[in-house]
């Protein structure tokens, strides 16, 4: 397993003081959440808050505005904020995540004013610049799939991205016929047949499976088009979840099963190398990374109106 960064041990330790708390595991609870299922939910978001750590950090600069889309708990949001970054967090608390702005809340509590991020509890839609300013950094960690509204939501970003300023995703690319929530292949091109064929599976979480927007590459590209912005997909990032098998228990146990296989089947071949090359279109995750373009002409409705 390769070293730590000084800032992942320090976001670990601060995500297992918090969480270990008995009043989030009280909220938790609460929420319909009985003591394991919370006990391995809050682990779960704190792992994979990690992997947003991972993706931001490396962006951040003095004296930057930054928003976090679907911040779900606050964990990653209030360990930046209580790092010194202008962070607003945003997470509306969708219908399979509803406990969301309550443990958040708990969460704040936990922590001194001066490290409480700003919570704002709309859709990514609803961001309006006139109200909410602008952010020189936006990023996500596996949110943008459970969007409904998914043009509305890159309307609603591109308006409050700042002039100069990047947006940075990472999430599910549905143009692989792989579902990570469940664990389980789509039908191709009819993903939502997949309910029907694995029926046990799905009604295990059905508010998560309902939301799911079937996000791909070839659509973001649409969307990046239609709001001006310019877009590049990051590659390697299949490989790199791959060698995630190997590095991150927690991962392994959640993704361990047909994405298990086809890791150690890849990684028997010696094939896990060739991972690197393929292109963003034909892996998921993927990692997109999106900035204004004027280069870009405006669509006709917008010209016209």
């Amino acid at each position: 397993m390769p070293d730590v960064s000084p800032v992942a041990a320090e976001f670990k330790t601060f995500s297992e003081a918090v969480l270990a708390t008995p009043d989030i595991a009280a909220v938790a609870q609460r929420c319909g959440l009985g003591p394991e299922e919370a006990t391995q939910l809050l682990a779960t978001y704190a792992n994979e808050a990690g992997v947003g750590l991972e993706l931001v950090v490396p962006l951040l600069r003095p004296g930057m505005r930054v928003l976090e889309v679907g911040c779900g708990i606050g964990l990653l949001a209030s360990f930046l904020r209580q790092s010194g970054v202008d962070i607003t967090g945003l997470e509306p608390g969708a219908s399979g995540f509803g406990f969301m702005p309550e443990i958040g809340a708990a969460i704040l509590r936990r922590l001194p004013d001066t490290y409480r991020a700003e919570w704002l509890g709309i859709g990514a839609e609803q961001l309006d610049p006139a109200r909410h300013g602008q952010f020189d950094l936006i990023y996500s960690t596996n949110v943008l799939e459970h969007i409904p509204d998914l043009a509305g939501a890159f309307r609603g970003m591109a308006s409050v991205l700042a002039p100069g300023g990047t947006m940075v995703h990472l999430c599910p690319n549905y143009a692989v016929p792989y579902e990570p929530h469940f664990g389980i292949p789509l039908v191709p091109f009819l993903p939502r047949a997949t309910a029907y064929l694995y029926r046990e599976t799905v009604k295990k979480l059905p508010g998560i499976w309902e939301e799911l927007n079937f996000i791909t590459a070839s659509r973001v590209k649409r969307l990046a088009r239609t709001n001006r912005l310019s877009i590049s997909f990051d590659r390697g990032v299949l490989a790199a979840a791959m060698r995630r098998f190997d590095q991150d228990p927690l991962f392994r146990e959640r993704q361990g099963g047909l994405a298990g296989k086809v890791q150690s089947t890849a990684r028997a071949l010696g094939l896990l190398g060739l991972l690197e090359k393929l292109p963003a279109g034909l892996a998921s995750p993927m990692i997109m990374r999106l900035q204004h373009d004027s280069k870009i002409a405006e669509p006709k409705a917008a010209r016209s109106s």
